[in-house]
């Protein structure tokens, strides 16, 4: 299925914690798709960059379940 990218925030809910060193920044990630549902994931934000996915852009899942841009 094919979406569009809403709106990438930073996440920022670590709970009672801050971020672990070793973990990668993440990315809130809000999709719309064809019917207009709106579905929120979390995406690495090095990722995003990676793959120069910003708001407007058409994303699908690719055999990994990662935000890939649609050309």
């Amino acid at each position: 299925m094919m979406y569009t990218v809403k709106q990438i925030d930073e996440d920022l809910d670590f709970g009672c914690e801050e971020r672990p060193d070793d973990a990668p920044v993440m990315a809130i990630v809000t999709l719309v798709d064809s019917s207009g549902k709106e579905v929120t994931v979390k995406a690495e934000d090095a990722r995003l960059y990676e793959r120069n996915i910003n708001e407007g852009d058409k994303v699908c899942f690719d055999v990994n379940n990662k935000l890939e841009k649609v050309e």
